[in-house]
């Protein structure tokens, strides 16, 4: 990794960190704007940055630094919203990949990113949820109490903050192309 990278990496780990402190818990899981970090680290900057500034706040969080929105430490595996916190770090690499492949930009084609990228930390945070709840805490709960406790409960939530991050992502976007950094910073 070169310089930038890193540099960039380092930022947008600090601001998924921040992100995460703002937060409100809504049902079983908090609700934070780290999805927006995810969000515009994966439409800005290069898969490689993408990936590596989630998973860095992930291994940062396991070391025992309070990064996560309930604290840190080893033990956060055992939570069963830390299903979320895998999705942000794969969802990050996959939209940063389907942007880098798009050839087209446009709020639709950033929201259809975003959402695809939101479907990828559900199915990861609920079905860690799931296994958590009913094998390691031993608390049975049904895949409909999921559905209904938090993807309906949630969903909506995530759903705008795609919208409003697409056109977030688009302006910022624009911004950076007509200051000449946009290539330079993506690639």
């Amino acid at each position: 990794m070169n310089t930038r990278e890193l540099v960039l990496i380092s930022l947008f780990t600090a601001l998924t960190i921040i992100s995460s402190m703002l937060h409100f818990t809504l049902g079983p899981i908090p609700f934070s704007l780290q999805i927006v970090t995810v969000f515009i680290v994966a439409h800005l900057f290069s898969v490689k940055v993408a990936f590596w500034s989630q998973a860095l706040y992930v291994i940062m969080g396991l070391l025992g630094l309070p990064v996560f929105a309930s604290g840190g430490g080893l033990f956060y595996v055992l939570k069963p919203t830390f299903g979320f916190l895998i999705g942000f770090v794969i969802a990050a690499w996959i939209m940063a990949w389907f942007k880098e492949r798009s050839e087209k930009t446009s709020i639709s084609n950033i929201f259809i990113i975003n959402i695809v990228g939101t479907v990828v930390i559900y199915i990861f945070g609920c079905i860690y949820f799931y296994l958590i709840m009913n094998f390691v805490a031993h608390t049975p709960i049904t895949i409909n109490h999921i559905f209904t406790g938090i993807v309906l409960l949630s969903g909506p939530g995530d759903i705008i903050l795609s919208g409003v991050s697409a056109i977030l992502i688009l302006r910022l976007e624009k911004v950076m192309k007509g200051s000449g950094r946009f290539e330079t910073l993506h690639h």
